[in-house]
């Protein structure tokens, strides 16, 4: 007959060394990937920030080129991109032409829509308007 206490004692487990180790290793792989979550997390909105700068510069260049041509070459006003908040300005320069056999009414100007945001970030797009 054998007694249950020399029964349990035979059975293999882990001890308390063991389980400390592996609390250790763990601890050790999870708190440089909590830093990588948290850079994550900034890169997105990052990108949220940016593609909300892109589409307001976008919709600023998309509505000069709208305009007649005499309203863009006479200057442009920057304002304020709505809902992001994010601050736009508005250039005009004038692009040669050299066409000999036009009639003087010729133009072209290149606009470019740069966003402004965070002090520090920015994104521009150009586009040219002809008076064609």
């Amino acid at each position: 007959m054998t007694s249950p206490i020399s029964s349990t004692a035979d059975e293999s487990g882990y001890s308390l060394v063991e389980v400390m180790v592996a609390i250790v290793v763990l601890t050790v792989a999870v708190v440089p990937m909590v830093g990588m979550f948290e850079a994550a997390i900034q890169a997105a909105d990052a990108s949220g920030d940016y593609d909300k700068a892109r589409t307001c510069a976008v919709q600023k260049l998309e509505h000069m080129k709208s305009l007649p041509y005499e309203a863009v070459e006479g200057g442009l006003q920057g304002g304020v991109c709505a809902p992001s908040g994010f601050g736009y300005t508005i250039t005009a320069q004038s692009i040669g032409t050299d066409l000999s056999d036009g009639s003087g009414e010729e133009g072209l100007s290149m606009i470019t829509v740069t966003v402004d945001w965070g002090g520090e970030n920015s994104y521009g797009v150009s586009g040219v308007v002809s008076r064609w």
